[in-house]
């Protein structure tokens, strides 16, 4: 009876030791993805202020848990999502605005600083300069 109890107490060990090791594999693949991401975003990360007719708004753009996002402060950031064979142009769909096409251009001395949003569905055409 004692040698049972001893195994399945060295099972349980086992097996919370394999868990925990998985566990810590998945954060350490996510930080190194974030890192990787961080890195190749690096242009264009930070926040960014829009004038409109309608008033001024911010967009920070940051990546976490493995992506790059947008947020707007309302509480529902975004996802983005690179369009394919273009250099810092992405798609990002909000569930009630609708999809943004985002595209960060250079400025006069080469850096991307400028980011132009359109959501055609709000009538939004809005150009953003860098601010952090």
């Amino acid at each position: 009876m004692k040698k049972l109890f001893k195994n399945q107490v060295l099972c349980t060990i086992a097996f919370f030791i394999l868990f925990l090791s998985m566990a810590l594999s998945v954060t350490v693949a996510q930080v190194g993805s974030d890192e990787e991401l961080k890195k190749k975003y690096a242009p264009i990360l930070g926040e960014y202020e829009f004038l409109t007719a309608g008033g001024a708004f911010t967009l920070k753009f940051y990546v976490e848990g493995g992506a790059l996002w947008a947020d707007s402060g309302d509480g529902r950031p975004a996802t983005m999502e690179p369009l394919k064979d273009k250099e810092f142009e992405f798609t990002a769909e909000d569930p009630q605005a609708g999809i943004f096409e985002i595209k960060f251009l250079k400025d006069d001395q080469g850096k991307h600083t400028i980011c132009h949003v359109v959501n055609t569905g709000m009538g939004l055409d809005a150009i953003g300069n860098k601010i952090v």
